[in-house]
């Protein structure tokens, strides 16, 4: 059971190559706007979930709960699509949603900005400009970057944490799915009682995790569930016997 996540900036092509890799592998496709909608499940709502996905955040909100849990329900409905079978992965942080995940192979689709403008230009049938283009790509990319920074520490795409790097400037579509293919033939990705087990494990803490972050009597701020030597661990701190109380009774 393979995992492909491709991550994507605007208009770099990333949304072709992942329906052709889909196509060409016989995986289901899931983007960053399905597990949005799937996220409902948690009680809230898909409008609110991409409101605090698309606000503007400072610096000092580092710690912030809505973005917090909408970070944990991603993972937990992204890990109920993983235990269905394999699948393609379309979103910026497709690599920190399956992270301890095994049999995941990450992909960076990274295109030069012209390209990128080229397609915005294509993708408006050519109403904006080059320059408008330009600008409109470059803020998009300025609010990614802003979000990255506050939660990840990181302003930067890390491109060696990737196990490929497509430059879809120097790589046709047909060639980049044909690599994937070829990469994923590795021992790496193959399927094993091991790693389904591990996967089951997985998705039983994201979903525990989850439910803890519903509770809206507790507070979890400090609290990470875990797999470790084939057990879940729930550990951290806890604000009062009561929230300790109420976690528990999710475990038993």
């Amino acid at each position: 059971m393979a995992i492909i996540t491709l991550s994507k900036r605007a208009f770099n092509g990333a949304g072709e190559l992942a329906q052709q890799v889909s196509k060409l592998l016989d995986y289901r496709m899931v983007s960053r706007y399905d597990i949005i909608e799937k996220t409902s499940q948690y009680g809230i709502s898909e409008d609110r979930q991409e409101r605090v996905r698309s606000r503007n955040l400072g610096i000092l909100h580092r710690m912030d709960r809505g973005w917090r849990r909408y970070l944990i329900y991603s993972r937990a409905a992204l890990t109920k699509e993983i235990r269905k079978g394999c699948l393609v992965y379309l979103g910026a942080n497709g690599r920190d949603l399956v992270r301890d995940f095994p049999n995941v192979l990450n992909v960076q689709v990274s295109a030069d900005i012209e390209l990128r403008i080229d397609n915005l230009m294509k993708r408006t049938e050519y109403v904006l400009n080059r320059r408008k283009a330009r600008r409109l790509i470059e803020k998009i990319d300025e609010n990614e970057d802003k979000w990255r920074n506050t939660f990840h520490f990181d302003s930067q795409i890390c491109l060696p944490e990737y196990d490929l790097i497509i430059d879809p400037s120097q790589m046709g579509i047909h060639d980049a799915c044909e690599l994937i293919s070829a990469t994923l033939e590795q021992q790496t990705y193959q399927t094993t009682y091991k790693s389904l087990e591990a996967i089951d494990l997985l998705t039983v803490a994201a979903e525990l995790r989850a439910r803890i972050a519903m509770k809206s009597d507790v507070v979890d701020d400090d609290i990470d569930v875990a797999v470790q030597d084939g057990v879940i661990v729930v550990k951290g701190s806890v604000r009062s016997v009561e929230d300790l109380n109420g976690i528990k009774e999710l475990i038993d």
